[in-house]
């Protein structure tokens, strides 16, 4: 089971990266159109794979909110006004829906609404308003991810070497141990300060300073979303997020750091850019 485990996320490493990279280099006309699509993709069958997290089931709610990348990517500056509406209009649904059972739990099922709504198409919409930033490059978008999956590939590692020797504090996800955390924080930080050196003119990363903090921030927005969603699916009782993808389960299983980490790393990179 674990070689075949193995060779099916090695499988979707080999085809899925250079894919990636495809998107990234080739296309970087109309704001990244290429990666913005794929982004679009991942909002909608995220939004479908949370649905069934949260509901057991897919609400028709689920195929309005995973719009919230496609306005940002076409009209940036009424994704704020679109998510208030949305989330508006959903909680305002309880008046009707609530009646069912004399509203009692109305409050949980606005608050899945809401959850619904933000995670993970909002997040998402981060990645969206990165690719318009003026002076964002290809190889910016590349530290994004560079950092995400380095976060997630060395605290793998040096908790599959060193992880018995040390403490495994979160229930919510019992494999995860210091020792893969602190290796993932060191390494993420060494990557974003060699990244930022070696390709100063490429990346808008001001001195050795933020590229640290760069790399602080993305490690720990990284490990959160990882935890969160081991959360969600431990609330909802099931293993992974959904099976399409081979070796890692649902898209969210995929994604659930870049997720978290995105708006983090717009913050600070539209800060850098400024």
């Amino acid at each position: 089971m674990f070689k075949s485990n193995l060779a099916a996320r090695i499988f979707t490493c080999v085809v899925g990266i250079p894919a990636l990279f495809a998107l990234i280099f080739l296309l970087p006309q109309y704001n990244f159109i290429g990666l913005s699509i794929f982004i679009f993709i991942l909002s909608f069958f995220g939004s479908l794979e949370m649905s069934r997290l949260l509901f057991k089931k897919v609400v028709p709610a689920a195929y309005l909110v995973w719009i919230l990348p496609v306005v940002e990517y076409f009209m940036s500056s009424v994704t704020g006004f679109t998510l208030i509406t949305i989330l508006s209009f959903l909680m305002f649904l309880q008046v009707i829906l609530g009646e069912k059972d004399d509203f009692k739990n109305s409050l949980t099922e606005a608050s899945k609404y809401v959850l619904l709504t933000v995670y993970p198409s909002y997040f998402l919409s981060f990645v969206v308003r990165l690719l318009s930033l003026e002076h964002v490059s290809s190889y910016a978008i590349v530290l994004f991810l560079a950092l995400v999956f380095s976060n997630d590939i060395f605290a793998y590692v040096f908790g599959m070497l060193f992880g018995k020797y040390t403490a495994h504090p979160f229930k919510a996800s019992p494999k995860k141990s210091v020792a893969g955390f602190i290796g993932g924080f060191i390494c993420t930080i060494a990557v974003s300060v060699v990244y930022c050196f070696l390709l100063s003119d490429k990346v808008s990363c001001p001195s050795v300073v933020d590229s640290v903090f760069l790399g602080i921030g993305m490690s720990v927005f990284a490990n959160m979303g990882d935890l969160l969603e081991s959360v969600f699916k431990r609330s909802a009782g099931v293993k992974d997020s959904g099976n399409v993808i081979p070796g890692r389960g649902g898209i969210l299983d995929c994604i659930d750091s870049v997720i978290f980490s995105a708006p983090f790393f717009y913050l600070m990179y539209a800060g850098f850019t400024a």
